[in-house]
């Protein structure tokens, strides 16, 4: 039997599906080393820094306020969110995303949007009546991205180092 030719292959069905920690870890994990090397200049990513983070995921996985979703392409994760409920003095309950990646491939394919679209319902079916994230300057496209999906700046974190100042 021929093979088909490579424009009508059937591509890989791509899906968001729930977090399984045993099966999706590993990969989560990968991604963070860009997430925070691109969102947090000058860190480096460390295995202590991974360890605690597969700690994290293993606490959370179990909590009714905290979901993990994962971008799955058939072949294992491309992409993951990480979104949670929290609550201020001016709002009682309050849907953060703490953590979304696409993998570089699939970015500009509509996944981020889709992963956004996911933590909403998601907060808003546990009774959020907003939804933040936090967003780096030095990551242009996802601000763009955020902005695009209807997310607005809303106050600005501000940071000073100390040791600059102030010697370690």
């Amino acid at each position: 039997m021929a093979s088909e030719p490579a424009h009508q292959q059937a591509l890989p069905l791509v899906t968001i599906r729930d977090f399984h920690f045993g099966r999706d870890t590993e990969a989560v994990l990968r991604f963070q080393v860009e997430t925070y090397e691109t969102n947090f200049p000058g860190l480096r990513v460390t295995e202590t820094f991974l360890r605690d983070y597969r700690r994290q995921l293993r606490r959370v996985s179990r909590q009714w306020n905290e979901g993990l979703f994962v971008v799955d392409d058939g072949r294992g994760p491309c992409g993951f969110l990480w979104i949670g409920l929290i609550s201020t003095m001016v709002s009682p309950t309050i849907g953060y995303i703490k953590n979304i990646y696409i993998r570089p491939d699939l970015r500009g394919q509509g996944w981020g949007r889709e992963l956004l679209r996911t933590a909403e319902k998601w907060a808003a079916e546990r009774g959020a009546t907003e939804i933040e994230l936090d967003a780096s300057v030095c990551n242009p496209e996802a601000v763009r991205m955020y902005e695009n999906a209807g997310y607005a700046t809303r106050r600005l974190r501000m940071g000073k180092d100390l040791a600059r100042d102030h010697g370690p």
